[in-house]
């Protein structure tokens, strides 16, 4: 890489860490190619990025932020996931994929101004997504508003029927 290509890649790294609601760090040593690329895609259809990157130009990136602290980790083969939506998703991914292949080696995830453990990540992992958590609630709501309507039906029919049989008494 050449002067300006190093330029250029501090450039799009601070750009993606400043869009990043969350950030994985992982050492990618022995993930073949075919299993980075069914990672990528399932980041990608996830809202988040998986990019290797050079531990030094992530230094430089993260320099004089508040992200400067993941340094002790740009060390050895390092990988970045960049969460952009539902911070939850990109960490299920990693997650099981840690739980499926023993790889990406976990080392680091910052969320929310703070670096955490993989204990964390594997607490954030067993979360419900926001997807989920907003299914479930369209689900209780359904059931509510369809339990109110059926009374209203029902006490519309009871009032229906009331007026029936003293229309029919008054005959």
């Amino acid at each position: 890489m050449n002067k300006e290509e190093k330029t250029r890649e501090v450039q799009i790294l601070k750009d993606k860490l400043s869009r990043a609601v969350n950030v994985i760090i992982a050492d990618h040593t022995g993930i073949n190619v075919a299993d980075i690329s069914i990672l990528r895609r399932r980041l990608k259809e996830g809202g988040a990025e998986f990019r290797v990157a050079k531990n030094t130009l992530l230094k430089i990136a993260v320099a004089d932020t508040d992200l400067e602290q993941l340094n002790k980790h740009f060390q050895g083969p390092t990988s970045v996931v960049f969460g952009y939506d539902d911070p939850t998703v990109p960490i299920k991914i990693i997650y099981d994929s840690i739980k499926e292949f023993e790889k990406p080696v976990f080392k680091s995830l910052f969320y929310e101004g703070k670096e955490y453990d993989f204990g964390f990540l594997k607490r954030l992992a067993e979360l419900p997504s926001k997807n989920e958590v907003l299914a479930g609630l369209i689900g209780t709501l359904d059931g509510v508003i369809s339990q109110f309507i059926s009374v209203i039906e029902g006490a519309t029919r009871e009032l229906i029927g009331t007026l029936d049989a003293l229309a029919r008494s008054k005959q």
